[in-house]
């Protein structure tokens, strides 16, 4: 497991947001492990046709990280690819399979500075 394994690193950092509906968004990384991973409570299930994008935000650029799924308001999702130094990790809605253009669509829901 991801989380295990970034939890286990001496560098190991988290990060927690309030979502607008009650909820919380904490996000757990290592930089010596080189992983991210968001852990949510209480996210509202996407409506049907849409899905939750993972963003790694460098400077300007979003980077996607994959999409993830959400169960009974909660949900925990390994970022795609590596993380850098001073990312901030951003959740979008996305119509469903992601973002088509590879940038978000959308105004972020969730957003974690890590720096």
């Amino acid at each position: 497991m991801a989380l295990q394994e970034i939890e286990a690193a001496g560098d190991a950092e988290q990060a927690t947001v309030a979502l607008d509906d009650g909820g919380t968004a904490t996000a757990h990384w290592s930089a010596s492990v080189g992983k991210a991973v968001l852990v949510a409570d209480g996210i509202p299930t996407p409506a049907e046709g849409e899905t939750y994008e993972l963003w790694f935000v460098r400077g300007d650029a979003p980077v996607s990280a994959g999409v993830f799924d959400v169960d009974g308001g909660d949900a925990t999702a390994l970022l795609a690819g590596d993380m850098q130094a001073g990312d901030a990790i951003a959740v979008t809605v996305e119509q469903a399979g992601g973002s088509p253009t590879g940038q978000p669509t959308t105004d972020p829901v969730i957003v974690i500075p890590t720096a």
